[in-house]
């Protein structure tokens, strides 16, 4: 049986706070003037700060505990000010978890613990890196603690949400995946190895790119991705994704 939650407020602390590490130049994410002038009429909260809100609603302690999967899927958007009622489903290593708007689910996704996955090299197209410090996981941590105590220490690995955050920013502000002025995740599956320690700097590598007109949005395109998360000194491949974008 799945478990209801207090709601989650989205705020404009959490529209600042994704974009530290996704980056600013999306401005439907980041600009008001610019996003009432979008199908939206205002800004929208980045899916993976939706997404990391709802699990840190459900399951704090997930924010920092390594993963071993994450499917998840981003099926509407969030604003400013809207009320995330949260529900949550756990059994083992896997946690189900969804995020309702009115009385629509706009996020939802299953994040698996347990032994590290397999994540096999798929050299590609390569991003440019990002030395992931100290000082940003102590940042993260001051946004969402999880678990942890306020006197205790953040843990001395790169927690996954700053991988996803990161690569997210990596991949759409270097445009590796088309020059694309609106993009909107759609869906995306993790796998993580093993945790990788803090100042440590990070890249991406992609492969091939498919695209093709989404069926449901006029003008839009469906874009499909795999990309790895490489460590550049050891060039060891320390997470894998499959990525579904809708793009203009």
């Amino acid at each position: 049986m799945g478990v209801d939650l207090a709601p989650r407020v989205v705020t404009a602390r959490d529209f600042l706070m994704g974009s530290i590490w996704e980056g600013t130049g999306d401005e439907l994410h980041t600009n008001r003037l610019t996003a009432r002038k979008s199908m939206f009429g205002q800004r929208i909260l980045s899916g993976v700060t939706g997404m990391l809100l709802v699990i840190d609603a459900y399951r704090p302690e997930l924010i920092w505990t390594p993963l071993s999967r994450l499917r998840w899927s981003f099926d509407g958007p969030l604003f400013e000010g809207t009320q995330v009622e949260v529900r949550g489903r756990s059994a083992g290593d896997e946690h189900a978890m969804s995020g309702t708007a009115g009385d629509r689910v706009v996020t939802h996704g299953i994040a698996v613990t347990g032994r590290p996955a397999a994540v096999p090299a798929k050299p590609g197209q390569v991003s440019a890196g990002r030395t992931m410090t100290e000082a940003d996981a102590r940042l993260f941590h001051s946004w969402l603690p999880g678990d942890l105590t306020v006197g205790e220490s953040a843990p001395e690995h790169i927690p996954w949400p700053l991988i996803v955050l990161t690569a997210s920013g990596l991949i759409t502000r270097g445009r590796h995946m088309g020059d694309f002025h609106t993009v909107l995740n759609r869906a995306f599956t993790w796998s993580f190895g093993r945790p990788l320690a803090l100042e440590e700097t990070i890249h991406c590598e992609m492969g091939t790119v498919e695209r093709r007109p989404s069926a449901s949005l006029p003008g839009m395109d469906v874009v499909r991705f795999e990309a790895s998360v490489v460590a550049t000194a050891s060039g060891d491949h320390i997470a894998g994704v499959e990525w579904v974008m809708i793009c203009r």
